[in-house]
C-alpha cells in the first residue's frame, strides 16, 4: 500500500497511448440503474458519439431513446460479459457501479486495451474502492480523517467505541458496500445485533468503527485526465434517502476551496483518469471537513453540475477525444444551485413529507431535477419506483 504521495507516484505505470477514435466514436455505458447514465449519454450524443447500453433487464433506462443498441446481461456472473468487451468496438467505457469496477479488476487481464483505455489504473481503482486504503491515502496527504478502530467481532465494538472517544453515537463501516448498505449507526456502548454485524461484514471480516459526527455532507464530483483536473464541482448533500448514509435526494452547489484542494490531492495522487466523486463531512464540533469515501466510477449525482453551469461530462468527452486541455471548464460553476434526484426525492416526500421543504418541492418539479431529463414513460417509472421505495426502504 502506498504510504506517501511520492511513493505512489513512483509506482505509476507509464501513460497508455491513445487509440485513434473511430469515424463515429462509440461509448459503451454499463448501467447501474441511476439517471446519471442518461445525463452522461446525452452529453456524449451532443458531441456526435454513438452510445450503446449494457445492463440488466430490470433497468428502466434501457427503454430510453438515447441508446443505439441495448445488450442485456443477467449480472456480474454472466458468461457473455467477457465476450462483449472483447468484441465491442468501443472508444470509451463508462462504469456506473462499484461492482462493475470489481468485475473489471478481476477480469481486466483478459480484456483488450481499448476496453480499459479510459479507465484509471488497477491500483488506483483498488484504492478508490477500499474505505481503509483510501482513508490511509487521505491521511498521508494531510486530509483530515476520523480516528478509526478495526473490529473483528461484534463483541469488540463497545471497547472500540471507548477508544475513539465516542460519547453518544458511533458508525460501523464495512468494505464492499454501496449506497450505505454496509454502514450502521449505533449508540456508543451498544453491541450490534447479529443481523447488523452480518450486514456490515458481508464483504470483509474486518469492520471500521468511528465516532458519528454531525454536520453538512459534501460531494466533490470530478473529471480527471491522468491526474490532471479538467472539471470539478462541490455540492452539499442536503437530504439523503432512505437514510443519512444513503444516496442524495436533494443537493445544493457550494464553493468550498478547501474541499477542491483535498479532492485535487487525492485524485492527483491516484493519477485518476475518469469521472468520480469523493465525500466529506464537516464536524459540527471542530469545523474540520473529514474524508469519508471515494466513489471510483461515474457517480449517481450527475445533473447538478450542468444546472450550475459546469459541463463536467462534456469535459470527460473531450478527454476521450484527446483534447482534454481544450477549454476545460475547471471549477467554473454557480454557487447555491439546487437540484433533486427524482426517485429518491419523491420517495422521501411520500415517506416523510414534513421533512421536505418548499424549495425542495419546487426544485423537484423544475428543470433542476433529473425528472426533467426523462421521457414520459421513464417519468412514470420513476414515480412507481419512488412509491415502492417509500413503502419498503
Amino acid at each position: 500500500m502506498p504510504s506517501t504521495l511520492a511513493s505512489l507516484a513512483a509506482n505509476r505505470a507509464p501513460a497508455r497511448q491513445r487509440r485513434p477514435l473511430s469515424a463515429v466514436p462509440r461509448a459503451l455505458f454499463w448501467d447501474a440503474n441511476n439517471s446519471s447514465s442518461l445525463l452522461a449519454a446525452q452529453a456524449f450524443l451532443r458531441h456526435g458519439w454513438q452510445i450503446d447500453w449494457l445492463g440488466s433487464a430490470d433497468s428502466p433506462w434501457r427503454h430510453s431513446g438515447v441508446w443505439t443498441t441495448r445488450t442485456i446481461v443477467s449480472g456480474l456472473k454472466d458468461p457473455g460479459l467477457e465476450r462483449i468487451f472483447n468484441t465491442h468496438p468501443l472508444d470509451a467505457l463508462l462504469l456506473h457501479g462499484d461492482n462493475q469496477v470489481r468485475w473489471i479488476l478481476s477480469n481486466g487481464s483478459r480484456l483488450p486495451a481499448r476496453a480499459q483505455a479510459h479507465l484509471p489504473s488497477a491500483e488506483s481503482l483498488e484504492i478508490g474502492l477500499s474505505k481503509q486504503r483510501s482513508m490511509h491515502l487521505a491521511s498521508t496527504l494531510g486530509i483530515p480523517v476520523l480516528d478509526t478502530v478495526l473490529c473483528r467481532s461484534r463483541d469488540e465494538v463497545p471497547a472500540a467505541a471507548a477508544r475513539v472517544g465516542a460519547g453518544r453515537r458511533i458508525v460501523l463501516k464495512g468494505e464492499g458496500g454501496a449506497a450505505g448498505d454496509t454502514l450502521v449507526g449505533l449508540a456508543a456502548g451498544a453491541v450490534p445485533t447479529l443481523a447488523q454485524w452480518r450486514g456490515v461484514a458481508a464483504h470483509a471480516p474486518i469492520v471500521m468503527l468511528q465516532k458519528r459526527i454531525t454536520g453538512p455532507r459534501y460531494l466533490v464530483t470530478v473529471a480527471y485526465e491522468r491526474g490532471v483536473e479538467r472539471a470539478a464541482c462541490v455540492h452539499e448533500k442536503s437530504i439523503a434517502y432512505p437514510s443519512d448514509f444513503g444516496p442524495c435526494a436533494f443537493g445544493v452547489t457550494r464553493r468550498l476551496d478547501t474541499l477542491h484542494d483535498y479532492a485535487a490531492r487525492l485524485f492527483g495522487a491516484l493519477q485518476w483518469h475518469g469521472i468520480a466523486d469523493v465525500e466529506f463531512r464537516q464536524d459540527a464540533e471542530d469545523g474540520h471537513w473529514y474524508f469519508m469515501e471515494i466513489n471510483p466510477r461515474v457517480c449517481a449525482t450527475l445533473g447538478i453540475q450542468e444546472r450550475a453551469g459546469l459541463d463536467l461530462v462534456g469535459a470527460w468527452v473531450a478527454v476521450c477525444e484527446g483534447r482534454g486541455a481544450d477549454d476545460a471548464p475547471g471549477r467554473d460553476y454557480r454557487d447555491g444551485v439546487t437540484y433533486a434526484w427524482a426517485t429518491r426525492a419523491l420517495a422521501r416526500w411520500m415517506r416523510a413529507p414534513w421533512t421536505v421543504r418548499p424549495w425542495q418541492i419546487r426544485c423537484l418539479l423544475s428543470a433542476n431535477s433529473d425528472l426533467h431529463l426523462m421521457e414520459p414513460a421513464l417519468q412514470a417509472n420513476a414515480l412507481r419506483t419512488a412509491l415502492w421505495m417509500a413503502r419498503h426502504a
